[in-house]
């Protein structure tokens, strides 16, 4: 028996450490950034609440101030109904409606005009009887009598005082005369002071920025940062989001777009229909996202010390725990080389122990059976006057036969030919060869010749898994065919041994998987020595057993691998004992 230690292919241990260290350090990085995430959702959940109650509170000064205009329209419309009935008004004495219109109060700033359908009649920005602008001096003035004529009462647009030199606004109510038809009407001019005092009444933060628009949203009056002028343009997102919408309906919401200088933004607005002026409230889009970015600051710095010291918190730790594993480590591969050693001490005693009750069953057992029944033809001339002792004779005889016959085949598989002097290739297949003689299988064996150049431990171990499975597919499997093939790739062998048998029958274990004996366990424990596996598959078309070992240094299967070195052997065997011809 050989001293050489068996090559063991089995997982070290000595990585151990270094895996570790980056298991705690992953661990504690993943506490970490979990501990941040969290963190994170908390503080951008707050951050979004702030965003939305800053949207909110934008869109409800848009609607406010929308409120507040249309408040503004709606008590100057009651002012010009009641003026309208005016009894100087209705008997036609202009001079006399004058006087009353002077000493009508109204908003500050602002002026009551009487019109007929050509010019101004009265004004009480001058005197009575002074010189007065007709209709036609001022731009789209028709547009804005069809819309007092068809609506009865109107609110213009953005326009130009001539008198004054400053943007206002008029709000006018028809006139009827004796005959129901039109025949002026009375209006009340509002200036761009006075409507910026309502823009006054809504207070906002700094960098917002206010404001009405007319129907064709150009500017009437807007505040940015304290001052307030009528030359602040619309954004283009907000006429392309109003331009579906009808002329008298009431919209409200927000839309993003970019303002006159080219800033992001987010205009907040309320279109109304008793106007159609529009007032908008513009948010810069940073003071919106400010809070999101100061919650990503804010946890840039924790987030970065939390990493730091788990970091540390990691090494620290694999450092304390590194030196004990490294020791149980060095234990367990030593437990291993001493169980890897006794495996193939035990193995070998095993080899020997076959050797030896092979030679005594062929030179003592099988001797004592050929002498018996060398005795029973003795017999023969005695019993040959009685038929019940004849066929007692032969039944003795025939069973002899049998027990001979098998005494042979086990010897034979207990000690096969020389595995040192002809090689791994042609031990299996003299081997498979004399075995299908012996059994009467029909065999087919592949086996490359590369199998020759396996060290001679790994050698052995794949004659002994070839032995016992054909040892039961002897006992067990009922079978007439039987293959063994072999092949080497991708750096590993591969042996297959299949048989037609009925498969493996017997009790299960709970999980399903089939209850083997000892000596699959003795093949897969052979197999385990060098890194290898053992899979056993098993149903009605029989059984195949598979014996994978990895062999490096052969990493590419060689061109003659699985090259068929022996034709299909069938038949019965010969007299002699020997493989079937």
């Amino acid at each position: 028996m050989s001293n050489r230690t068996v090559p063991v292919v089995a997982r070290s241990l000595s990585a151990m450490p270094l895996r570790l260290r980056q298991r705690i350090a992953l661990t504690f990085m993943a506490i970490t950034i979990a501990a941040c995430v969290g963190a994170a959702a908390l503080l951008l959940s707050r951050a979004a609440e702030e965003r939305r109650a800053m949207e909110s509170r934008a869109l409800e000064a848009a609607k406010a101030l929308s409120f507040g205009f249309d408040q503004e329209v709606a008590a100057v419309n009651y002012l010009l109904k009641g003026l309208s009935k005016s009894p100087a008004l209705l008997s036609g004495d202009v001079k006399a409606f004058y006087d009353q219109l002077e000493a009508t109060p109204v908003p500050e700033g602002s002026w009551l005009v009487l019109n007929d359908l050509e010019r101004q009649l009265a004004n009480t920005l001058r005197p009575f009887g002074s010189p007065l602008p007709r209709h036609v001096d001022f731009p789209n003035y028709q547009e804005q009598l069809d819309r007092i004529r068809d609506r009865r009462w109107s609110v213009s647009g953005r326009m130009l005082a001539p008198m004054k030199g400053s943007i206002v606004v008029a709000l006018s109510l028809r006139l009827d005369g004796p005959d129901g038809r039109m025949s002026g009407h009375l209006s009340i001019v509002l200036t761009e002071a006075r409507l910026g005092a309502i823009l006054d009444d809504q207070m906002l933060p700094a960098g917002w920025v206010k404001g009405l628009y007319d129907r064709k949203l150009q500017p009437i009056v807007a505040d940015r940062d304290g001052y307030q002028g009528s030359d602040l343009p619309a954004p283009e997102a907000l006429a392309a989001r109003l331009a579906d919408a009808g002329p008298d309906s009431t919209i409200t919401g927000t839309v993003e777009a970019v303002d006159d200088h080219g800033s992001p933004v987010l205009v907040a607005f309320r279109r109304s229909g008793a106007t159609n002026w529009t007032s908008v409230v513009v948010v810069p889009l940073a003071d919106l996202n400010a809070p999101m970015i100061a919650a990503l600051w804010r946890m840039a710095g924790p987030a970065s010390l939390l990493l730091l010291a788990g970091g540390i918190a990691a090494w620290f730790t694999a450092r304390q725990v590194e030196q004990p594993l490294r020791t149980l480590s060095d234990q367990v591969a030593g437990a291993k080389n001493q169980v890897n050693e006794l495996s193939g001490q035990l193995l070998a005693l095993q080899e020997e122990e076959r050797q030896r009750i092979a030679r005594e069953l062929h030179d003592s057992t099988a001797q004592h059976l050929v002498a018996a029944n060398l005795g029973l033809s003795g017999l023969e001339a005695q019993v040959r006057q009685s038929p019940s002792g004849r066929k007692t004779l032969a039944d003795v005889e025939s069973l002899l036969a049998e027990a001979l016959r098998e005494l042979r085949i086990f010897t034979y598989l207990l000690h096969p030919p020389n595995l040192a002097h002809d090689g791994l290739q042609a031990t299996l297949r003299d081997f498979a060869e004399g075995f299908a003689g012996r059994t009467g299988l029909v065999a087919r064996i592949r086996i490359p010749e590369e199998v020759d150049d396996l060290p001679p431990e790994l050698q052995r171990a794949i004659l002994r898994v070839v032995q016992e499975a054909l040892t039961n597919v002897h006992r067990h499997a009922d079978a007439s065919h039987v293959s063994v093939k072999a092949r080497i790739m991708s750096g590993r062998l591969v042996v297959r041994i299949r048989d037609n048998g009925h498969g493996i029958i017997g009790p299960t274990r709970p999980n399903g998987s089939i209850r083997l004996g000892v000596g699959v366990t003795g093949m897969r424990a052979r197999l385990e020595q060098f890194g290898g596996d053992l899979r056993i598959r098993s149903g009605r078309g029989g059984t195949s057993v598979v014996a994978m070992i990895p062999i490096p240094g052969f990493g590419r299967a060689s061109p003659q691998a699985g090259r068929l070195r022996l034709p299909w052997l069938s038949g019965r065997p010969r007299a002699d004992g020997g493989a079937p011809s």
